[in-house]
C-alpha cells in the first residue's frame, strides 16, 4: 500500500516540476513573436440563393389574395478576403479596432437573377418577367476603424 502511496504522490509531483522551469515574458518580448500582434483572415465566398421571395399574404385593395414576387437562380458576385488584418490601438486617447481590407475590391464581379416572376405565391415559376444583370460590380473598404463612446 505504501508503494502505491508514494508512486501516485510521485505522478502528482511530475507536472510541478514540469512548471518550475516555465517564466513569465514581458509584453515587449511577447511583441516580437512573430504571429502575436493583431489577425490576418484570408477567405473567398461565392453566395448563391435558388430562391428569394416577397409574398403579401394579404393582397392590396379590391385583389386581397396572396401575391409574390420571385428572384429565381440568383448569383451574386465573389466575396474575396485577402490578408485582411484586424488590429487594436490607441491613437490620440481613443483606441480603436482596425480592419485594413487593403487597396483591393472585397466584392467584385456580376450580379444575376434568372427569371423575375410576379405569380400568387412564394413558389410561383411562370410568366417570368425576364433577367436582372449587373455587371463589374467591385467594391472595397480600405480601413474600418471602430471605437466605443
Amino acid at each position: 500500500m505504501k508503494k502505491l502511496l508514494l508512486a501516485v504522490v510521485a505522478m502528482m509531483l511530475i507536472p510541478l516540476a514540469a512548471m518550475a522551469g516555465m517564466t513569465a515574458i514581458s509584453d515587449s518580448e511577447l511583441q516580437d513573436v512573430e504571429g502575436q500582434i493583431g489577425i490576418s483572415i484570408t477567405m473567398t465566398m461565392t453566395v448563391t440563393a435558388a430562391t428569394q421571395a416577397w409574398e403579401d399574404g394579404d393582397g392590396y385593395t379590391s385583389c386581397t389574395s396572396t401575391g409574390a414576387v420571385v428572384l429565381s437562380g440568383m448569383v451574386m458576385p465573389t466575396i474575396s478576403l485577402s490578408a485582411v488584418d484586424i488590429d487594436v490601438g490607441t491613437c490620440g486617447g481613443t483606441s480603436y479596432l482596425a480592419i485594413n481590407t487593403g487597396a483591393s475590391n472585397i466584392i467584385t464581379g456580376d450580379t444575376t437573377i434568372t427569371d423575375l416572376v410576379i405569380g400568387n405565391s412564394a413558389s410561383a415559376s411562370s410568366a417570368s418577367l425576364g433577367k436582372i444583370v449587373t455587371t463589374g460590380l467591385a467594391i472595397g473598404f480600405g480601413t474600418i476603424k471602430i471605437n466605443g463612446h
